[in-house]
């Protein structure tokens, strides 16, 4: 299993490239056509914003399979071993749990939004959408396996 996470997380990382290296390509050519030719493209700026929210959510969930979230280390360990542990359990439920919100509530929305098109790309806002989803189960395969690693090696 932890090669397969792993696989994944390979994946992942090479999707945001390719998305960041469209996302770089797009504003640069809206950057030149809109200010050295005088002719702004119209697509270039949906393609980008979309090009953004899949990077962002994307790179949210496979930030989380190497722990590169923000988290509040210095209030953490000034407790004792136990109630760290506690505390890390307590907080991956909830994330878990939210997780899981975001998988529920995100498909419901994606699938709402496959009947709206976007105004220049003609692009279905449910395929936008459906990042929600697709990036909550990463989150909770990535934490779920990040929690059981530190878990078996007391690393809390």
């Amino acid at each position: 299993m932890k090669k397969l996470i792993g696989y994944m997380n390979f994946g992942i990382k090479h999707v945001l490239n390719l998305i960041m290296g469209l996302l770089v390509t797009v504003v640069f050519l809206q950057v030149i056509f809109r200010f050295i030719l005088n002719s702004p493209l119209a697509w270039t700026e949906e393609l980008a914003r979309y090009s953004l929210i899949w990077l962002t959510f994307l790179g949210a969930a496979y930030a989380m399979s190497s722990k590169a979230h923000i988290g509040m280390e210095f209030f953490v360990k000034l407790f004792a071993a136990p109630v760290r542990q506690a505390l890390y359990s307590i907080a991956t439920f909830a994330s878990l749990l939210f997780f899981l919100l975001m998988v529920i509530e995100g498909y419901d929305l994606s699938m709402q939004g496959m009947s709206q098109t976007s105004p220049v790309l003609r692009i279905p806002m449910g395929m936008i959408y459906m990042i929600i989803p697709v990036s909550g189960i990463i989150l909770l395969i990535n934490m779920a396996s990040q929690f059981s690693k530190d878990f078996k090696s007391g690393g809390v």
